[in-house]
Formats: C-alpha cells, structure tokens, sequence
C-alpha cells in the first residue's frame, strides 16, 4: 500500500458507495454476501461497487473467509492508508489534537494545558497551529477536521454554546476552522462524542438504544437511538443533569435545587465529604489533608477502600442517587444499555451494589427488565474514537 494512487473518495458517485463503504469501515473485514446483507442491495451491484472500490484502493481484499460450504468468501477491509482526519479535543484545561487513519490508528498527536490566563483567542490559535502541524506531518490527503468542545455546543452549525471554564459563549469553530484550511469540519460535545465511540467501539457496540451517563466533576449524558444520537429540536437533548431528583437538595450550577447532577456528579460526592467534616464528622483524611477543601475524589475512593466510616457513608449516598437517575433514565427512555463513564468508574467496586439494588426497586419492571448497566472500558479513549467514527461517517 506504499504506492497508493491519490485517488479522492469525492469522485465516487451515489450513495450506494458511500453506504457501502462505511459497511466495510465499521464492519469488516466483511464478505461481499454480508455486505448485500446488511445493505438490502443486490449482489451485482455490491460486486460492481467493490470493484471499483478496489480499483480505487479505498478498500483491498484482506483475506479468505471461513467456507460455509462452497468456495471460501473473500473479506474486504478498507484501505487504512486511503486519507487522514485531524481529530483536536478542547477540554477544560487541555488541548489535545490527533492525526489518525481512516482505522483510526493515531499517527501523531499533540497536546498542550491550557493556563488559566487562556483566552477564547489563545485556545483558538493553539487549535490552528495544532492543525497546521499535523497537516504538514500527513503522509497523506486530509479529508476531515474533528473538534470536540466541553459543554454545549451546536453540532449541524459547529457552534460552542458555552464552555465556563474557559469563559466563551456562542463560538462558531466551523467557520474559524473552515475559513483557514477549506477542510469539512465537524464540532461535537464530549460527552457525545465519547458516547459515540462506546456505542461503536465499547460495550454499547451490540446494541440499538443505549444511553451514556458521563460522571465525573459535572454530569452529563448522550442518548443513541436506533444507531443514532438523538439531539432533540434545539440540539439539547440528554440534559439528564438537570433533571430533578430532591427538590429540597443542593443549589445546582444551572440554578435549581436538587438536580442530578448537584447530588450525583464527583464535585457534589466531594462537597458533601467536605461539609460533614466541618460540621463536625471525623474522617481519617481530615487528619492526613494539608487543605481540606482540596480533598479530591480519588482520596475518597481511597478511604472508603480503608474502612473509613464516613467515606462509606458518603459512597452509599452516591450509589442511591446515581440509582434514582439511572432508574428515571430506564423509565424515560427504556433503552437496551446504561452505559456509565467518566471518574466515577473508579470507584465502580463501592457503588454498583448498591446502585443496581437502587434502580431495581425505583424503575418499572417493564423499562429496567430486559435492560442493563455497565462501566465503561475506554474511558477517554472513547472520546477520539466517537470524534474521529463521526468525521469519517460525514466525509465519506
């Protein structure tokens, strides 16, 4: 594949092609029968289109298949080698960008904090001088730009609604990104994008209907329904966070009380420590901390681990509220899976119990029955395959 001819997926022309070569990206190595299969397109018509594939070296002929009987099927895979994306994540503190291939195989990468001193100006132009780099690094053709934003954002438009922590509203990435390199670009949440690649590539990956839980400092969601995110009419769908679990609880940062998110997130599990211990409750790490309010979640985990009375109770706590949104979640939605990722997957051995027990008994048979919960896997690196997965099922 050294000598592959520069050839441009863009020459390919109708939409049987782009179908079925994202069939062959996302499940091959696959038989040319599997694809009619999965298609509902006729056996001549795949042929004809994979070899055309084949001649354009998008797609090679990989290996022979197991005989059902006949002659051995020949399995295709696509061509990892055709095109590069540029995948760059913007997090809170960090900026991360990415040269992958079309199997997603990470070339390159580059990575950067971002000071607290970083204004919209200064992430932006690190994402171009990222961008311009890993450009210049690609061996081959760039066909699609990623950039994964944290908090809200409007995908079709590629807008970043809001991103607190790095003080901008209303950023229209898109068509900064565009202007400059005349490259597709794709914006996506990162909770979504993370949702994405468990739905393609984690536990979510045998699934139809899955929702993603993210728990880490805040608390935010992603519904896939029938293979595909659902957004809702203003791209605001999954806001399980600020759904309501005590209405006598804590203030939330959207401005309500007793949110989701205010009860069940790691910031609310580590204020609500904090707060027993200043009110009075002994804990072994009130002794060990230098600063109390600096007490992070980890430390938690790691008390609770050690017997520590006041840890546990804290994590029994967290394992009844993380129940009563996940069994609201199965009510709601009544998907096939529960996908549960971010910090809190640390502390899976002191929650799951409990947590499980607390969705059984707060959802209906009927929605939690045939359902099912689990920790993610990937962790983060469900983020990059959910961006890149998007940009190359757009491009092609």
């Amino acid at each position: 594949m050294d000598n592959l001819i520069p050839v441009s997926y863009k020459l390919l022309k109708g939409m049987n092609e782009s179908l079925i070569l994202n069939v062959i990206r996302e499940r091959g190595p696959i038989s040319r029968s599997d694809i009619a299969k999965l298609t509902n397109l006729t056996p001549p018509t795949v042929t004809n289109i994979t070899n055309r594939l084949l001649e354009s070296e998008l797609i090679f002929e990989y290996m022979m298949g197991e005989s059902s009987g006949g002659r051995p099927p020949v399995l295709l895979k696509i061509n990892p080698e055709a095109f590069n994306i540029i995948v760059v994540h913007i997090s809170s503190n960090k900026i991360n960008a990415y040269l992958t291939d079309v199997e997603i195989n990470v070339k390159d990468k580059l990575s950067e904090g971002i000071p607290v001193s970083g204004d919209r100006d200064w992430v932006i132009d690190r994402a171009k001088e990222f961008i311009s780099k890993l450009m210049d690094k690609s061996d081959r053709e760039i066909e699609g730009i990623g950039v994964i934003v944290h908090g809200p954002a409007k995908s079709r438009e590629g807008i970043s609604l809001f991103a607190p922590n790095l003080g901008w509203r209303n950023v229209p990435i898109k068509s900064i990104i565009e202007e400059k390199y005349d490259i597709p670009v794709f914006v996506e949440n990162d909770v979504r994008a993370m949702a994405l690649g468990e739905y393609w590539y984690g536990s979510g990956k045998d699934v139809n209907n899955m929702v993603f839980l993210k728990v880490g400092y805040g608390l935010g969601s992603a519904i896939v329904l029938d293979g595909s995110l659902y957004r809702g009419i203003n791209d605001s769908a999954g806001e399980v966070g600020h759904t309501t679990i005590d209405i006598s609880g804590p203030r939330c940062s959207c401005g309500n009380y007793g949110c989701f998110e205010a009860l069940a997130s790691e910031h609310a599990l580590t204020q609500r420590f904090i707060k027993a211990i200043k009110e009075g409750q002994y804990s072994h790490l009130a002794d060990e901390a230098r600063n109390i309010d600096e007490i992070a979640p980890s430390d938690i985990y790691t008390a609770a681990r050690e017997g520590d009375g006041l840890a546990l109770s804290i994590m029994d706590q967290e394992a009844r509220y993380l129940g009563i949104g996940i069994a609201n979640i199965f009510n709601i939605f009544n998907p096939e899976l529960v996908v549960i990722g971010g910090g809190i997957t640390e502390a899976r051995d002191l929650i799951e119990e409990k947590m499980i027990e607390t969705v059984e008994e707060r959802s209906l048979e009927s929605c939690y029955g045939s359902g099912n919960i689990v920790f993610s896997k990937l962790g983060d690196e469900a983020t990059l395959k959910g961006a890149a997965n998007m940009v190359l099922k757009e491009v092609i």
